[in-house]
């Protein structure tokens, strides 16, 4: 081994071995230090204490301004992130209130749709007394076979009185409360009308029949064999029904065959009321009996 072999070995064993971080950072320090004092006693303009501090201090300022300067645009977008979050949910309630007030005046227009058209039906039954209804209870599961309406003896109303809606008979009370009445439909089973076409001179019977024919068919019965709806198959109620009032649509003949007897026919009633969607409906308050009175004293 030689001379500087020896010194290299022992350096790197006695001395670079026991040289820690704090030893560094005093070392530097010092260096630093001397650097300083050095410079500012000789005066050396060529290199400056602002120089040295500048070389040392400019990165961190240019390092800490590029930190601000993300931390700025990261706050930034999150407040322009928030207001758009915000005003999204202003839009939204917006769009919800609007949607609720379209809806609703679309349930106000079809209300006064049904009430223009109660009070045409109104008109065109003038000669009878009648006071609207609203149906607040249904004992059927997809037609209105049998319901309540918010009419009672305390506002005329009594049993066996008709009611009808704009488009025509619906049924007949059959029981009644102080404040409440319950209709039965003409669509109920083991209920007829006796009917007649729209000219008043074929007589027939349409019975309900829901097992058989649906909401929207009765039976037709007991027509004579010259029975013709050729030219008009409108049928309304007879005149000689019992507690039916004359003159009521009650729907339209359809499917009319002749039967084997060769004597009379047979056929299905499309109703004119939908049986599946009712709301309003008007009571008839004028009695048949009442009725017959009056057109016997003219």
């Amino acid at each position: 081994m030689t001379f500087f072999s020896a010194i290299k070995t022992f350096f790197l064993n006695h001395v670079v071995s026991r040289i820690t971080s704090r030893v560094v950072i005093v070392l530097l320090s010092a260096v630093c230090v001397f650097s300083i004092l050095y410079h500012y006693f000789t005066r050396d303009d060529s290199v400056s204490i602002t120089t040295v501090l500048g070389v040392i201090v400019v990165p961190f300022q240019e390092g800490a301004n590029e930190v601000g300067s993300f931390l700025f645009r990261s706050d930034e977008k999150r407040l322009n992130l928030k207001e758009a979050r915000e005003r999204i949910d202003a839009l939204e309630k917006e769009n919800l209130e609007l949607r609720n007030k379209l809806a609703n005046a679309g349930e106000v227009l079809i209300e006064n749709e049904e009430f223009r058209a109660l009070l045409r039906a109104k008109e065109r039954l003038s000669k009878y007394e009648m006071q609207e209804a609203k149906i607040i209870g249904n004992d059927g599961v997809n037609c209105f076979e049998r319901f309540t309406i918010n009419k009672g003896t305390m506002d005329g109303v009594r049993i066996d009185m008709n009611v009808i809606n704009a488009d025509g008979l619906v049924g007949i009370v059959t029981s009644v409360g102080l404040n409440y009445a319950v209709v039965t439909s003409i669509i109920e089973d083991n209920t007829s009308v006796s009917a007649m076409t729209r000219h008043g001179h074929q007589n027939c019977i349409a019975s309900g029949d829901l097992s058989g024919s649906g909401s929207g068919r009765m039976l037709l019965s007991n027509a004579l064999a010259d029975f013709d709806t050729g030219s008009d198959n409108a049928l309304v109620t007879s005149s000689i029904s019992d507690k039916y009032l004359p003159g009521l649509l009650i729907g339209y003949a359809e499917d009319v065959v002749l039967n084997p007897d060769k004597l009379t026919k047979s056929g299905t009633v499309r109703t004119a009321v939908d049986f599946t969607s009712l709301d309003e409906v008007l009571v008839i308050t004028t009695m048949k009996e009442a009725l017959q009175e009056t057109e016997e004293e003219e």
